[in-house]
């Protein structure tokens, strides 16, 4: 029964490509055009308020589609393929760092109702599955904000402020990578940072996508 139930799934939710979204063989990342697009070179570095992020690619071509497709047409299978570049990136800038454990950026419930589930969580897990550091959820949304793509720099700053807490008061100490699936103004990571620094963390920061090219 359990066989039959998973070829009929396969039969409604097919692999599809991460960056086009075509369906793809079930044992395929990516489809092969895709393949051919995709080049990774060096890991893009950000400077934050109060940290560093590193994304393997810009935020742009189907780098962008490949966001755009996780976040809106919910393809959290494809979570695994972006994250593997993550990896790499964060392997090639963060190869001396030994980090504790690895969280994502929290949504608030109101928009884990909307949206499913949440993005940054499944490239943060997926980060966790093949790096074979533990993942651990640190931080909560405790309200609804503005959507930060709406608001320009300084409205974003604002905007973002005492809308996150640590999760557990017992997260202190440590060495923790913090996932997103994208950097733009910086403002979202740097507010999650600064929360958990608050209790003498040391946070450093990664994301699928970026904007903020120096």
């Amino acid at each position: 029964m359990s066989r039959i139930f998973k070829n009929f799934s396969k039969l409604i939710y097919p692999a599809r490509c991460p960056f086009c979204d075509k369906i793809i063989a079930d044992d395929k990342l990516m489809c092969d055009s895709c393949k051919d697009k995709v080049i990774y070179e060096e890991p893009l570095k950000s400077v934050l308020e109060n940290s560093f992020c590193v994304s393997p690619f810009p935020y742009q071509g189907i780098y962008r589609d490949a966001i755009l497709n996780l976040k809106f047409k919910k393809r959290q299978r494809n979570a695994y393929c972006l994250s593997l570049y993550i990896v790499q990136a964060v392997r090639q800038c963060y190869e001396n760092e030994h980090i504790d454990f690895i969280t994502s950026v929290p949504l608030s419930k109101r928009q884990m109702r909307k949206r499913g589930f949440n993005h940054a969580e499944a490239l943060a897990r997926s980060v966790s599955e093949i790096s074979g550091i533990p993942y651990r959820e640190s931080l909560v949304k405790i309200r609804d904000n503005k959507v930060q793509h709406t608001l320009n720099r300084i409205e974003r700053a604002k905007n973002v402020k005492g809308v996150y807490k640590i999760a557990d008061t017992k997260i202190t100490g440590n060495k923790i990578l913090l996932v997103d699936d994208i950097v733009t103004t910086g403002c979202t990571l740097a507010e999650c940072c600064k929360v958990l620094k608050k209790s003498k963390n040391k946070v450093i920061c990664c994301t699928f996508c970026s904007t903020l090219l120096y």
